[in-house]
């Protein structure tokens, strides 16, 4: 067992035929890996029976529920869910388990040696692919990447999309408390955030079991996710990400 303190933050928008399964699944690894943990799950104004699962599961383990009245975006999800985490530690991944929770022990190695956030990668060597991506969200992704990194200037980082980021609390706080981008491409943004303040990030690579179905829409998300790139563009210009630098 690892001696860690972690808050493990789970965004969920209709997941209800799964997400009962997969916090106890979540929990099962936890309880046996990790020394403290806490397990909060962001129902983001689901309109299937996601709230009621997650009051299922409730029941049978520790879990935190915060309940948006209406569908706020992804970013706004993590967000709540992130600030009111608890522990040395924080992480999101996706409520579909597309990347295993089983994943987490190598990215608190890397925790450990320095770094402050850990992100999974689909672009770094080592990636395993279980289930094809959907034909439309691997061009979406591509071009997406190439937008985000002339758009913010930022080419090291080779991809900051992956739903499954490990934070040390105090960095996530940080970057979380002055975030604006509330849908697909907030993660664009906390790794642009996180460049800024110049935190050590480690990309790794990751067993990775594409979903069948996506909560991105084909043609409507795409534009969101373009101007959400201008939007961050424009808060750095304007100071906003500055503002709280030395806080």
């Amino acid at each position: 067992m690892l001696d860690k303190k972690i808050s493990v933050v789970i965004p969920c928008f209709n997941e209800g035929k799964t997400i009962h399964q997969n916090i106890l699944k979540i929990n099962r690894y936890l309880e046996k890996n990790i020394a403290l943990y806490e397990i909060i799950a962001v129902n983001d104004g689901s309109r299937d029976n996601t709230l009621s699962e997650l009051q299922k599961a409730q029941k049978e383990v520790s879990l935190q529920i915060i309940s948006h009245p209406q569908n706020e975006g992804k970013g706004q999800a993590v967000r709540n869910g992130i600030l009111a985490s608890q522990n040395e530690l924080v992480m999101f991944l996706d409520a579909d388990l597309a990347i295993p929770i089983e994943e987490l022990e190598k990215f608190l190695a890397e925790i450990d040696q320095g770094y402050d956030l850990v992100i999974a990668s689909r672009f770094v060597p080592g990636l395993k692919v279980l289930c094809p991506v959907l034909w439309y969200r691997k061009i979406m992704e591509r071009i997406f990447r190439i937008l985000r990194m002339i758009i913010l200037n930022n080419w090291k980082v080779r991809d900051t999309q992956c739903g499954f980021k490990v934070f040390r609390t105090p960095v996530a706080l940080k970057i979380f408390s002055m975030s604006t981008v509330k849908r697909f491409a907030f993660d664009a943004e906390i790794i642009f955030i996180a460049k800024k303040f110049g935190y050590a990030i480690k990309e790794l690579p990751v067993t990775l079991q594409n979903p069948e179905k996506s909560h991105v829409r084909l043609f409507r998300d795409p534009i969101n996710m373009f101007f959400s790139l201008l939007e961050i563009r424009w808060n750095d210009l304007t100071r906003k990400y500055k503002w709280k630098q030395n806080a």
